[in-house]
């Protein structure tokens, strides 16, 4: 059955017109009709039944069902920090690992960041990857969508991550110790940009407790690192 995400309050019974991006997907692309049935979601938790009643220009209309309180969420909030990266490579990055179970998203600039933006281009791909986290999320059935933040320096991610467990994507002198992930409420998973982490950088994630986390010494690419080692991490987290 087809999933919606429209932020919104929902109460089962109750004769609800979607929002325009719900309703323009409904409506316009998927081309659905008047008693279909689908699922929506606002975020906040859970996940409602319902029954589209019409389709007009303005909207959809539907009935709102049963609730269930399933979220589907990961055991443990991971905040996923990246890098932007060039091309399209960010939105897979997002993608994929929202359907691994990321809590939310922290972007960064690095040394060796090549996408630098602000202003207008910014905020409309702010808006974009956050669409991008939405369908995701959609498809893979979480029911509370992670926020994908505004890019902030390395070293300012640095200084203000307050996660129990600290994690950065680099090869280090011994495995990591899977105890350290059984209890852990809040983890940071940091990755790097195309070009690698400068050494200077390296040190001042060492000076903020981070924790080399790598899957033997291959180098992964950007837009694959937080897909991959978020995988590794439930592996050893279980």
């Amino acid at each position: 059955m087809r999933r919606f995400y429209d932020n919104q309050p929902f109460t089962t019974g109750q004769h609800t017109d979607l929002g325009t991006d719900a309703s323009h997907h409904i409506g316009r692309v998927l081309r659905m009709q008047a008693g279909d049935a689908v699922i929506l979601f606002n975020g906040q938790g859970g996940e409602w039944q319902a029954r589209i009643l019409s389709i007009s220009k303005k909207a959809v209309t539907v009935e709102v069902g049963e609730h269930q309180p399933e979220d589907r969420c990961a055991p443990r909030a991971v905040t996923v920090a990246l890098p932007m990266i060039k091309g399209e490579r960010t939105d897979y990055a997002l993608q994929k690992a929202t359907e691994l179970g990321a809590a939310r998203f922290q972007l960064l600039t690095t040394e060796r960041t090549d996408v630098r933006l602000d202003g207008d281009r910014l905020d409309k791909k702010l808006r974009h990857w956050q669409q991008v986290v939405i369908s995701a999320c959609e498809q893979c059935g979480m029911n509370r969508v992670p926020t994908v933040r505004p890019p902030v320096p390395l070293l300012t991610f640095l200084t203000e991550c307050d996660d129990q467990v600290r994690l950065i994507a680099h090869p280090g002198e011994q495995p990591l110790d899977n105890r350290v992930l059984t209890n852990a409420p809040s983890i940071a998973l940091l990755t790097g940009p195309e070009g690698g982490f400068s050494d200077q950088e390296l040190a001042k994630a060492r000076e903020a407790d981070f924790q080399p986390f790598a899957l033997g010494n291959r180098v992964l690419r950007a837009e694959t690192a937080p897909v991959a080692l978020l995988a590794g991490l439930w592996m050893l987290a279980q």
